[in-house]
């Protein structure tokens, strides 16, 4: 099969394209990435140094390599905006690859007009933006929410949502976004692929527990680590001898690795149902998260034994620092979380298991 990937988000892209490659498939993946190294056989980066030239270099970029955009079994979008261009240029861009290549899909990855109604109507009882359907962090939110209103993002977004073959949902909170009489049949689960080290430790054997905080300042509003953080940090200095805390603020990303070595559970995310490339990419190297692993996500993946995650929700203090407490000062609590995010990120995320479903709902959608 002869495929395309565009775009990128948290590896996922990189992370298939070499899991088709070592199952014989042909595989091209134009992005301009996520982090700096983020792996690509086409850089389509914007050098802003150029200002508005910056985005012709892009077009050139892919007008000097046309023969790749151009007679694939499949194209794989991140978005329904792949290319760091204006979105009037990336409604022509899927226009065309639409018109030469045999089926489109679009990852369910990210935010979009679609996540935001579904979030808004309270199709799950929390998010980044409401709980329930009461908005929170609402000045926060207001640009990231009022960009896709705008009408070039409306046309793009509307276009190609109507012109795909099919939706690749990463999450089970965006799985419940689109599940919409207009998508449902377009609709696809396909879990988040990682890399798995062929041997990992278990965590969490001695006192004192270390706990990792990782803080991206502009983007907490939507992580809510710094929430969750305060509520260990009471924990720590009630126990300093149990537990200890380390923060750490807008690191790069090879040393917040090094760091995250060192721990035995990380603090994640505050709004998410489920576990996120990070959380994934800790548990398979032993370290427990601190997260989303709400029961009816183990129940949609057909999960009844492993509950590897510890969960944390929104706006109830009282319920997170009772299983906060719990998971962190049981004697062996952390140790046996440790050794079940193991298995359950080899049982259910693994990158060749995950191809071979995206291949399989691939060649499906040809027939």
């Amino acid at each position: 099969m002869k495929i395309l990937l565009l775009g990128e988000a948290s590896f996922v892209q990189s992370t298939l394209r070499r899991g088709f490659e070592e199952l014989g498939h042909e595989v091209t993946l134009v992005s301009a990435g996520c982090v700096r190294d983020c792996p690509r056989d086409i850089d389509v980066s914007r050098n802003m140094r150029w200002g508005k030239l910056s985005g012709l270099k892009v077009i050139w970029k892919i007008l000097s390599h046309i023969k790749l955009f151009v007679g694939n079994d499949i194209v794989q979008m991140n978005d329904f905006h792949t290319m760091p261009l204006k979105l009037k240029w990336n409604e022509l861009f899927f226009r065309f690859i639409k018109r030469w290549n045999k089926r489109v899909v679009r990852g369910c990855w990210g935010d979009d007009n679609v996540v935001f109604d579904a979030q808004a109507k309270g199709v799950l009882a929390y998010s980044d933006t409401h709980i329930g359907t009461k908005p929170i962090n609402v000045d926060a939110n207001r640009w990231r929410m009022e960009e896709q209103q705008l009408p070039e993002f409306v046309s793009c977004f509307r276009h190609v949502n109507s012109h795909v073959d099919a939706f690749a949902a990463c999450l089970y909170e965006y799985y419940k976004y689109y599940d919409r009489e207009e998508y449902r049949e377009r609709l696809h689960y396909l879990p988040l692929p990682m890399e798995i080290p062929s041997e990992s430790d278990v965590k969490g054997t001695e006192w004192p527990i270390k706990v990792l905080v990782g803080i991206q300042s502009r983007r907490d509003y939507i992580k809510g680590a710094a929430i969750i953080a305060n509520l260990v940090d009471r924990i720590a200095a009630e126990h300093p001898d149990k537990v200890v805390t380390k923060k750490v603020y807008d690191v790069p990303y090879g040393d917040y690795c090094r760091m995250l070595a060192e721990a035995d559970v990380l603090v994640d995310q505050l709004y998410s149902y489920t576990p996120s490339m990070n959380s994934l990419a800790a548990m398979a190297r032993g370290t427990v998260v601190i997260g989303g692993g709400e029961e009816e996500y183990y129940d949609f993946i057909g999960e009844s034994e492993l509950r590897p995650i510890i969960n944390v929700r929104p706006e109830q203090d009282n319920y997170n620092l009772r299983v906060l407490s719990e998971a962190l000062l049981t004697p062996g609590m952390v140790s046996r979380l440790s050794r079940e995010s193991i298995a359950f990120v080899r049982k259910h995320h693994d990158y060749m298991k995950v191809s071979r479903e995206y291949l399989a709902m691939y060649e499906n959608i040809i027939i």
